[in-house]
């Protein structure tokens, strides 16, 4: 008898939690078709309730990018993309989840996409994943490591980094934490690729020690030993502090002729376009206002500095593989 009632209840129970889900999931298909059918409505869900999860997205891109966007800005791009082709995105809503995380999912990629069109940014496109390796388990510091990894926000990738960049897990114990040898793999794959791609693309001080490059860059340059003139004249720092590397390391007399060497060698590597080599040239070895690049190549400043600092990055990486494959 006892043993019924135990049933009846739980019976009960479950009967009373689906209720719940569907009165939740009636409110949230009735919330957004009342945000597709009535402006004010909208207005009021994207510009006051969405307002924290924008100013949230709004703070993530300014400190990935260095800019210098308001909430109002990631709201307007938001509602703009929800609103397109007769609300597609919100009919797709099924209420399997809130309105509210349904559009933050669409928020993000429509700021990114709202910034590469207004030439805030330069649009990643086809990040070259493949070309760069992750050497953070050779980093001794366990908490350098930790704010590497912390760059991946999807939580089962970042797991999957934090237990084996971090914790430096066994194959074996790895595999076990994700059931099966083959899914581990391939969310490690993916969230190796994610890792990348915030270490090439956003503002952060670890690409250069978390990464090295794959592509092949001959290591034995050949370098002019004695020339019958030294260069004058001002000269930036970074063409300076090449000039001083060779000297030091092969005597070099023509110090510019061999700082181009290298640096055309470098770049023949990278595969950039036309556009991207001249901004990195201008901005590294010319020193050139990006307002006057941005003039030039009609684009905002935020973009230019954007691409350079990217670029950047993808030169460091490749003479750190350079100087390492010298033994120098």
């Amino acid at each position: 008898m006892k043993y019924a009632k135990d049933n009846s209840r739980k019976g009960g129970t479950k009967r009373k939690n689906a209720d719940v889900n569907v009165v939740r999931t009636n409110n949230a298909l009735q919330l957004v078709k009342s945000i597709i059918s009535d402006e004010h409505v909208a207005e009021e869900f994207f510009f006051t309730t969405m307002l924290p999860k924008m100013k949230a997205l709004a703070d993530s891109y300014n400190r990935s990018f260095g800019l210098d966007i308001k909430a109002e800005d990631v709201a307007g791009a938001t509602y703009l993309s929800c609103w397109e082709n007769d609300w597609a995105k919100l009919r797709a809503f099924k209420g399997d989840t809130t309105p509210q995380a349904w559009v933050a999912k669409i928020a993000s990629q429509a700021t990114y996409q709202f910034l590469v069109d207004e030439r805030y940014i330069d649009g990643v496109g086809n990040t070259k994943t493949n070309d760069y390796r992750l050497t953070i388990r050779s980093i001794d510091d366990t908490s350098l490591r930790q704010a590497i990894v912390d760059l991946v926000f999807v939580p089962e990738q970042h797991k999957a980094l934090e237990l084996y960049y971090v914790e430096k897990m066994t194959d074996n114990d790895f595999f076990k934490t994700f059931g099966h040898e083959y899914r581990a793999k391939e969310i490690l794959k993916v969230a190796e690729k994610t890792l990348i791609e915030q270490l090439l693309n956003t503002e952060n001080p670890y690409a250069e020690m978390a990464l090295s490059s794959k592509k092949a860059i001959n290591p034995e340059i050949q370098f002019q030993s004695r020339h019958d003139r030294i260069d004058e004249g001002d000269i930036c720092q970074n063409q300076q502090d090449f000039r001083n590397l060779l000297m030091k390391l092969f005597k070099c007399e023509d110090w510019d002729a061999n700082v181009h060497t290298l640096i055309n060698v470098i770049i023949e590597s990278l595969d950039w376009t036309e556009v991207q080599e001249d901004i990195w040239r201008q901005r590294f070895i010319y020193e050139t206002p990006s307002k006057e690049l941005a003039e030039k190549y009609h684009v905002r400043n935020s973009w230019v500095d954007n691409v350079f600092s990217r670029l950047n990055k993808q030169f460091r990486i490749a003479i750190k593989t350079w100087w390492n494959k010298f033994n120098l």
